[in-house]
């Protein structure tokens, strides 16, 4: 296809304007436009996903035919990635996967192309894939966004030391927000939650992007570090913190939300999930605004809403089984329980990302289909390796009650509480 200079201009410009929403550069009009820039540069959700649609428009223009050239297709499948990450649609990370997958041969010795295949398979769970790819990508071995990979990798196939050590020395070595980031966001389940604040603040201070996507991400980490430490109104304040720097994003509403029900306010929290269901029509709040209804006695409006949900599991597993597993098993151990289905899929999950979370909800499955010690077993594991959060220890101690181990179900539950003093609230069964 043949694309005429004023298209290319077009192209350009609207790839420049997102990547400076990212950057939070305030970029000029294009030639001839009468767009106010004030307007340009406000940094709302809504004006930060329009921007990656208008370049996602433009990218498409050029990208249709075969493929010259690498520049504009690898720059698509990132903002077709970035949208499936702004509105939680799933399609767009089959729009990345098919682009890539026309790139023709002659580009596969590409870096770009390398660590961008290697971060789509990373980012939809399948890490066996992804580290294979990155052992295709000789010239990357050993930058940053290799070891960042590898590390992670590492993280979420339970090789915690590994991981750890890498983080902490990209940190030391380097020192860019995203190590401390990375290494914040490790330390948070290793049992060092001050820790992993520190880092995350060390982190938003060394950041100079102006980007308010990152800001608000920032501030939403930090609020999830004090939530799983229990503390509501310090949680609640930065997610508030993180709707103020880009107002309107869903996922910051959905954690106010979540906040809102911990605390007892029903009727806030509902307002809010229908909202943002309306915005989304995501399963996971799907099923949140379901168990709402069906604790208040409202039984076939929750069925409604399950049954929504499980459909688009459903249909998400049939292109993204390893991505979709860990949310859809909160549907059938908690929403909507189905022993057999949650424990299948639990199973699946954990020997695809056999991390600490993965045998959480293994341990949660197996105590829906009255099996504790198996989940005894398993969580014991995890502490052994290194995982450390009072979820672990809350899940441990019903499930060696249930086992019958009455000393050690005190001694979990000690430390729980001792971790998260609201963990009989935020981890029930």
């Amino acid at each position: 296809m043949i694309v005429s200079p004023a298209s290319k201009a077009a192209v350009g410009f609207a790839l420049t304007l997102f990547a400076c929403a990212l950057a939070g550069c305030k970029p000029s009009p294009a030639p001839g436009s009468r767009s106010d820039p004030a307007a340009l540069s406000q940094p709302t959700f809504a004006k930060i996903l329009a921007d990656n649609q208008a370049a996602i428009a433009s990218g498409e223009v050029t990208a249709k035919g075969p493929i010259e050239s690498a520049l504009v297709p690898l720059e698509l499948v990132s903002l077709y990635t970035e949208r499936a990450r702004l509105t939680g649609n799933y399609d767009d990370y089959g729009r990345a996967e098919d682009l890539l997958a026309r790139f023709p041969a002659k580009f596969d010795t590409l870096d770009g192309l390398c660590l961008a295949r290697a971060k789509l398979h990373y980012t939809l769970h399948r890490l066996s894939r992804a580290k294979a790819q990155l052992d295709r990508c000789p010239r990357l071995a050993g930058t940053v966004e290799d070891l960042v990979l590898r590390a992670d990798i590492a993280f979420y196939t339970g090789r915690y030391k590994d991981a750890g050590i890498i983080y902490r020395a990209l940190v030391n070595q380097v020192g860019t927000p995203q190590t401390y980031i990375e290494l914040a966001l490790y330390s948070a389940k290793m049992g060092s939650p001050g820790e992993a604040a520190a880092l995350m603040e060390a982190a938003e201070k060394r950041y100079h992007g102006g980007s308010a996507i990152m800001e608000s991400w920032l501030a939403l980490q930090r609020g999830l570090i004090e939530l799983d430490r229990g503390r509501f109104d310090e949680a609640r304040a930065l997610f508030t913190l993180a709707d103020e720097r880009m107002p309107g994003y869903w996922l910051t509403d959905e954690h106010l939300a979540e906040v809102a029900h911990l605390k007892g306010d029903t009727a806030s929290a509902k307002r809010t999930y229908e909202d943002v269901v309306r915005r989304t029509g995501a399963p996971e709040y799907l099923d949140a605004l379901g168990s709402i209804e069906s604790q208040a006695g409202n039984t076939a409006a929750a069925k409604v809403l399950f049954d929504r949900a499980e459909a688009i599991y459903t249909a998400r597993a049939k292109r993204f089984p390893e991505a979709i597993a860990g949310h859809a098993l909160d549907h059938y151990l908690k929403a909507n329980p189905q022993p057999a289905k949650a424990l299948a899929l639990a199973e699946a999950n954990f020997r695809n990302r056999p991390y600490g979370d993965s045998a959480i909800a293994l341990a949660r499955a197996y105590l829906l289909n009255a099996r504790p010690r198996d989940a005894v077993r398993g969580l014991e594991q995890q502490i052994e390796q290194g995982w450390d959060t009072a979820e672990t220890y809350w899940i441990l101690s019903l499930a060696a009650q249930a086992a019958g181990d009455a000393p050690r179900a005190k001694s979990a539950g000690v430390e729980a509480i001792r971790r998260n003093p609201q963990s009989a609230t935020q981890y029930a069964l």
